[in-house]
């Protein structure tokens, strides 16, 4: 395991506040994250970060998610195709807010993590509650098409 926890700088009233109800059970996602993924540089990466954070730091990361999330609601809603550019540009835009917040995501890390989104009712519950429900297997389809036109991209010259 890595030396370096994931812990927050916020006061309790703060965690609450920009965190809602997963500021409740804290300890145990950390500890779960922790068991899953306290040996990986992204894990070492987070916990670096994350100690950084302020109030006004996770006001920020909120808000770019719930931008996020507002447009796979507005895509879904105008029944577009999850392989759609559009599609894949939300896929993206969640891929590079990871990245930018948390730990360098890439595009192979991206596809696994959809998995959980699919799978874990939790991860289902965090992404449908904004959205729609079908919205993590819409997101899944559009990280992999985005991943897929990451790697054309990386193949073509000159990208």
């Amino acid at each position: 395991m890595s030396d370096d926890k994931i812990q927050s700088p916020l006061s309790d009233a703060d965690k609450r506040e920009v965190w809602g109800e997963w500021a409740d059970n804290e300890e145990q996602h950390l500890q779960e994250v922790e068991q899953r993924w306290g040996d990986s540089q992204a894990y070492a990466q987070t916990a670096n970060r994350v100690a950084r954070y302020g109030k006004r730091e996770w006001e920020e990361i909120n808000a770019d998610n719930a931008s996020i999330e507002g447009r796979i609601r507005e895509l879904m809603d105008a029944g577009c195709d999850p392989t759609s550019t559009e599609a894949m540009d939300a896929a993206e835009a969640q891929r590079v807010h990871v990245s930018r917040w948390f730990y360098d995501m890439s595009h192979d890390f991206h596809v696994l993590k959809s998995q959980l989104y699919v799978d874990d009712p939790r991860y289902r519950a965090g992404i449908e509650d904004n959205t729609r429900p079908g919205a993590a297997e819409w997101l899944q389809t559009a990280i992999k098409a985005n991943a897929a036109r990451a790697a054309a991209a990386s193949r073509t010259p000159g990208a």
